[in-house]
């Protein structure tokens, strides 16, 4: 039975920016779950390599493109059948925190166009298809431990504060209409390809940079002792794409190995 709970075969699942990284542990395990799968990238090249080594299909998508996002859901839910899962992943952080004072229009506008915008764009389409086709359905948003505790700089911090309020919002507006919608928090989450360093739990010295000290105290005195790997962060989207979360909604499950607890 409690299998049975997990079980995800015959939903279809549309994955954003899963072709590398946490996207792709998320597409990982809502596959090995049983659900059919879409990949999908900005970079059609990665998106087609994780598509390939799970035997899904491959769509690539700029979510901030609103024209594109709104013709890809729909061409997902005419090919396949269905869209049962949406999983929002795509999102940028490298190179946006740091200071206000060095943070540039640029900057600030593309960050806010993918990790916010984009996001927008998708939950709008899904949440039109998912309501119109009668069965309901899962939105997840990848939100961070940012969005609650705050460290890396106002440019990421903000647009992942606003993902759990849409979130949240989200799940009142769309919950008396059979479809929940929840968050995942990641943590300090190794992507690269190569062994994690281990975490010794001790705090380096202070560089003078308030938000990069931050995150490295933090880091360090993860209680679990270790890095988060990308399908940790999928075994949760699966949990709540699930059987197992069918009386859940609104909430941000983070996965940081103790990173909130202060």
């Amino acid at each position: 039975m409690a299998l049975d709970w997990l079980d995800l075969t015959g939903k279809v699942a549309f994955v954003t920016g899963s072709g590398h990284g946490i996207g792709a542990g998320i597409a990982e395990a809502l596959s090995a779950a049983g659900a059919k799968v879409i990949v999908s990238d900005i970079n059609e090249e990665v998106g087609s390599a994780t598509a390939s080594r799970l035997g899904a299909p491959n769509i690539p998508l700029d979510v901030t493109d609103r024209e594109a996002v709104d013709r890809t859901l729909a061409r997902v839910a005419s090919e396949f059948g269905a869209l049962d899962v949406l999983v929002n992943n795509a999102g940028i952080y490298r190179g946006f925190g740091g200071p206000i004072a060095t943070i540039t229009d640029e900057m600030w506008q593309k960050l806010w166009a993918v990790n916010v915008e984009g996001l927008f764009y998708c939950c709008r389409a899904a949440a039109r298809i998912m309501v119109a086709g009668g069965r309901g359905g899962r939105i997840i948003n990848i939100a961070s431990t940012q969005s609650v505790s705050p460290g890396v700089g106002v440019t990421y911090d903000g647009s992942k504060g606003a993902v759990l309020q849409i979130t949240r919002s989200l799940a009142l507006e769309l919950g008396p209409k059979g479809v929940n919608v929840n968050a995942v928090a990641p943590g300090a989450t190794w992507v690269m390809d190569m062994p994690a360093p281990p975490l010794t739990g001790v705090v380096p010295p202070p560089t003078g940079d308030a938000l990069a000290d931050t995150v490295a105290s933090r880091i360090a005195r993860i209680p679990l002792g270790r890095w988060g790997q990308p399908i940790e962060v999928g075994k949760a989207c699966l949990f709540l794409a699930s059987g197992m979360a069918d009386f859940i909604t609104g909430v941000y499950l983070p996965v940081d190995g103790g990173w909130l607890v202060e």
